[in-house]
């Protein structure tokens, strides 16, 4: 492919040439998948869902992270908390997986120990007079909640730091994702490993085939670059027409001229897009008049809940919110069909064996450093997966400075 002069080479990531690709086993293993839920979804920080789906004050939902029952509280006052969905009495559920529910406090549906929206015990009805018992010992136990933009995040140890996303996160600063509306909201269980989604999501190898309709491989790359839990990739023009396309070309996400592509024009889906995998499950699409959000739930080894949101632009045109809802559903059930695909050869038991794509799977590289890691096999990701240093030292060694 013809490559002007104008586009910056990056890195390949150190020892993606001698990469292969996970076991079948990882994938498909119910062993496997319980010490994943431990080591990523319990250890780590993991997207919960968009704030709007948060409870309102006053109110709470019971959800489950890494197999963890979590109740997600809001008080009165508009804080938002996490606890251990389990009464500190007889470990009975405050709230029933799924569940919802609103009032002054929470009462344990077992033996009637009510909560305040804090967490803090009120009352232990009947309790008697055990020895050394104090209500102040016995609150909820909580957990660690975060946010990033719009998505909420939870880590099952209390005193977890809050998540430190980089740099890459930083570049979508300037576009506007809190004020855009929801025009599609979507929640289904899928029947692969969370892991194969994530895959597909961080390459684009395989868009001609699985995705004819946007594919734009005759005019675009599609680079990818790496700093801790972010991997940002996106449509980089050869010839650039316009100044979104210079910016796109010239530039590698966050520098300063790179929150222009926020107010860019587009004409049609999955233009001047921006595509972030944030470890360990949610994936962004980023445009200047739209947003894809979804974020994964691992049920078992091959089944996960995928959760989806579109949002777009309050008072854009009908057609083009249609276009959009249209272009993203045909997009996602193509990729559901080949993640559907691939999980049958995983629950098969067969190993690829297989090498990656040295360019076009850098994403996967990512994706599989990060997963070996949290295994214990021994690869500890660097702050920047690839390349050499800051994002600034690489551009200067790039250019040759």
């Amino acid at each position: 492919m013809e490559r002007p002069l104008n586009v910056r080479p990056i890195d390949d990531p150190p020892g993606i040439t001698s990469a292969r690709t996970l076991p079948a086993a990882w994938y498909s293993s119910a062993d496997h998948h319980e010490r994943e839920l431990q080591s990523v979804f319990r250890d780590e920080w993991v997207c919960v869902g968009d704030v709007d789906d948060m409870p309102a004050p006053g109110a709470w939902r019971a959800i489950s992270v890494g197999g963890l029952p979590v109740l997600l509280v809001r008080d009165r006052e508009g804080v938002l908390r996490g606890f251990v969905n389990v009464c500190r009495h007889r470990a009975a559920p405050l709230c029933e997986h799924g569940g919802e529910g609103s009032g002054a406090a929470l009462s344990c549906p077992y033996h009637a120990w009510l909560y305040r929206l804090d967490g803090t015990l009120a009352r232990a009805q009947g309790v008697g007079n055990p020895d050394d018992f104090d209500v102040a010992d016995y609150s909820l136990k909580p957990v660690s909640v975060s946010q990033f933009r719009r998505w909420v995040w939870i880590h099952a140890d209390q005193t977890a730091v809050a998540p430190d996303f980089g740099p890459l996160a930083d570049a979508i600063d300037a576009f506007p994702l809190e004020s855009m509306d929801v025009v599609l909201a979507e929640t289904d269980e899928r029947a692969f490993n969370w892991k194969v989604l994530l895959e597909n999501y961080s390459e684009n190898y395989h868009t001609p085939f699985i995705h004819p309709e946007i594919d734009t491989s005759n005019t675009h790359d599609y680079p990818m670059v790496s700093d801790g839990l972010v991997l940002y990739a996106w449509d980089r023009p050869l010839h650039p027409t316009d100044e979104a396309g210079r910016v796109m070309a010239g530039l590698l996400p966050g520098e300063p001229g790179w929150e222009a592509l926020a107010g860019a024009d587009t004409g049609q889906p999955y233009a001047v897009g921006s595509y972030l995998t944030m470890w360990p499950n949610l994936m962004l699409n980023v445009f200047p008049d739209a947003a894809l959000a979804m974020w994964m739930e691992p049920v078992a080894a091959n089944r996960t809940v995928v959760h989806r949101r579109l949002y777009m632009r309050p008072g854009g045109d009908a057609d083009a919110r249609a276009a959009n809802i249209a272009a993203h559903r045909l997009v996602h059930l193509q990729d559901i069909d080949i993640c559907n695909a691939v999980q049958t050869s995983h629950d098969a038991g067969v190993s690829a064996d297989g090498v990656l794509a040295t360019v076009e799977e850098r994403g996967v590289y990512w994706v599989h450093q990060h997963v070996r890691r949290a295994a214990g096999a021994g690869l500890q990701p660097a702050r920047r997966i690839w390349g050499r240093g800051t994002i600034a030292e690489t551009l200067l060694e790039d250019r040759g400075d």
